[in-house]
C-alpha cells in the first residue's frame, strides 16, 4: 500500500533525490586519493576487546617500546649499503654516507615527517678500542657476511598524506648521500621498507581497482544488455552502478577516519558493491520488463501499473536481500582485528548505500520520464503462440524442439515390405530396422509444422 506514495514522493522530490546522489558521488570521487593514500598492511587491534593471550602480550610489549622510545615509534624506511666486492662494509666512506642522511633528515620539510636516522655509527665509533664493532652491535646492523649494513630512517605516522612527497624526498636524500661512497671501492644502495612498500601498496591497490573495472565491468554491463535486449534501458544500469561504485568510496573514506584501513578493504568493497549495484537493478528492472511484455488484454498493465508492480515485488526482494547481506557483513565486527572491523563496517554501509540508490533512483527514474521509458519495450502481437512472442529470446534448439510437438503426424513406411508403422526403430510386420527419415518427409515436416 505504501509504494504508489513511495513513487509519487520520488517523482514529487526527483531534483533533491538526483542533487543527492550526485553529491555523494563527487564526494567520493574526491576523496578516492585519499582513501587509497590512507591503507596500511599493519593488523591493529580495538583495544578492551577479547584477545587471545599471544596478541594481548604482544600488544604490550608493543606499548611499553612506544612509551620509552617515542620517536622509534613510527614506520620505517630501511636502507641497505652493500660492498660489492664481498669485503667489510664499514669504512670512513660509509660514516660520511650517514653524517649526509643525518644531516638532510634534519632539514627535512615539512618538518616532523622523518624522526631521525639510526645507524651503526650511532652506537660505535671507529676511533674507539678496535676498528671492529662489537658482535651485539653487528649482529644488529651487519648483514650477508659484514659485507652490507642497514641505516634506517624513522618516519611520522602521519606522512601518508604526503606519501609521494616523502618517497621522492627520501629518494633524493639517498641519492645525495650516495656521492660519499664514490671510489675505487664500489657500493650498491637498496631503499626498502615501510615507505616503499606503503607505495607498492598503493599501486597494487589501484591496479588492482583497474583490473576489476575493465573485466567485470564490460562482462556485467554486456550480459545485462543481453537479457534486457534495450540500448534505452541500459542507461539505467550504468548510472546507478556508477553511483553505487563512487558512494562506496565515500563510505571508505569515512570508515578510514575512524579505523586503519588495511589494503585488502578498498579492492574487496569494490568488488561487493558491483556486484550487489548489478543484482539490484536486475531485480528491479527484470520485473519491470515482465510487466511492459504481457499481451495485450484485460489483464495488462499501464505504464504506471508497471512501474508500481516492479517496485513493490523488486524493491521487497532488494530490501530484504541487502537487509540480509549487510547483517552478515556486520558479523565481521565482533572480531578484535581492526582491518576485519573496517571490512565489515564499509561493506554494511556500502550494500546499505547500494539498496538506498536502487530503491530512490529506479523508480525516480521510471516515474519522471514515463514517455521515454515506456516504449523501451513492446508487447508481441497477441496472436502469435507463447514460443513465438519469446523467439527473440530462445536458443535455436528450444524453437526446434517447440516446433517438432506442433508438427503432424506424417506416415512412414518400411523400405523391406512397404508396411506402415507407428514411428517404432523397427517394423512391426516383418521386424526389418527402419532406415531415417528421408529428406522429402522432413521438408514435409517442417513446412507442416
Amino acid at each position: 500500500n505504501f509504494t504508489p506514495t513511495w513513487v509519487a514522493l520520488m517523482h514529487r522530490f526527483r531534483h533533491v533525490v538526483f542533487t543527492f546522489w550526485v553529491m555523494v558521488s563527487l564526494l567520493g570521487v574526491y576523496h578516492a586519493e585519499t582513501v587509497v593514500s590512507s591503507i596500511t598492511s599493519d593488523l591493529a587491534t580495538i583495544p578492551g576487546r577479547w584477545q587471545p593471550a599471544y596478541m594481548r602480550d604482544s600488544l604490550q610489549a608493543a606499548d611499553a617500546l612506544k612509551h620509552k622510545f617515542p620517536s622509534l615509534a613510527g614506520e620505517k624506511a630501511i636502507i641497505r649499503v652493500r660492498r660489492v666486492d664481498g669485503e667489510f662494509v664499514l669504512s670512513d666512506k660509509t660514516h660520511a654516507f650517514c653524517k649526509s642522511l643525518d644531516a638532510s633528515v634534519a632539514s627535512f620539510l615539512p618538518e616532523g615527517l622523518l624522526l631521525g636516522v639510526d645507524s651503526i655509527y650511532n652506537y660505535w665509533k671507529p676511533t674507539w678500542v678496535s676498528n671492529k664493532p662489537p658482535q651485539f652491535v653487528k649482529e644488529l646492523f651487519l648483514t650477508e657476511g659484514d659485507s652490507a649494513m642497514l641505516v634506517v630512517i624513522y618516519l611520522n605516522y602521519s606522512y601518508p598524506e604526503h606519501l609521494d612527497h616523502v618517497v621522492t624526498g627520501v629518494g633524493d636524500m639517498v641519492t645525495n648521500a650516495q656521492l660519499e661512497l664514490a671510489g675505487p671501492v664500489a657500493y650498491s644502495v637498496f631503499l626498502g621498507g615501510d615507505l616503499t612498500m606503503r607505495q607498492d601498496m598503493l599501486i597494487a591497490v589501484q591496479s588492482d581497482a583497474a583490473f576489476v573495472h575493465t573485466l567485470t565491468l564490460p562482462i556485467a554491463t554486456a550480459l545485462l544488455a543481453l537479457y534486457f535486449r534495450s540500448l534505452r534501458i541500459m542507461l539505467i544500469p550504468l548510472l546507478t552502478i556508477t553511483l553505487s561504485l563512487s558512494a562506496s568510496l565515500l563510505i571508505t573514506y569515512g570508515a578510514s577516519r575512524l579505523l586503519p584501513l588495511h589494503y585488502l578493504v578498498p579492492v574487496l568493497l569494490l568488488c561487493v558493491t558491483l556486484a550487489t549495484s548489478v543484482d539490484y537493478c536486475l531485480f528491479f528492472l527484470a520485473r519491470l520488463k515482465d510487466e511492459m511484455q504481457k499481451p495485450d488484454g484485460p489483464d495488462k498493465p499501464t505504464y504506471h501499473q508497471a512501474v508500481l508492480a516492479s517496485t513493490a515485488n523488486g524493491g521487497y526482494a532488494i530490501m530484504t536481500s541487502g537487509i540480509g547481506l549487510a547483517i552478515g557483513f556486520l558479523g565481521l565486527c565482533l572480531f578484535p582485528i581492526d582491518a576485519v572491523v573496517s571490512t565489515g563496517v564499509s561493506s554494511a554501509a556500502s550494500i546499505v548505500a547500494t539498496v538506498a540508490i536502487n530503491l530512490t533512483i529506479i523508480p525516480c527514474v521510471l516515474a519522471s520520464y514515463p514517455d521515454f521509458w515506456s516504449s523501451a519495450w513492446t508487447a508481441p502481437p497477441p496472436s502469435l503462440s507463447r514460443y513465438e512472442q519469446l523467439s527473440d529470446f530462445a536458443p535455436p534448439k528450444a524453437a526446434r524442439a517447440v516446433s517438432k510437438a506442433a508438427r503432424p503426424v506424417v506416415p512412414l513406411y518400411c523400405s523391406s515390405c512397404g508396411a506402415p508403422h507407428g514411428g517404432s526403430k523397427f517394423c512391426t510386420n516383418c521386424g526389418a530396422k527402419l532406415p531415417p527419415l528421408t529428406n522429402g518427409v522432413a521438408a514435409a515436416a517442417d513446412a507442416a509444422a
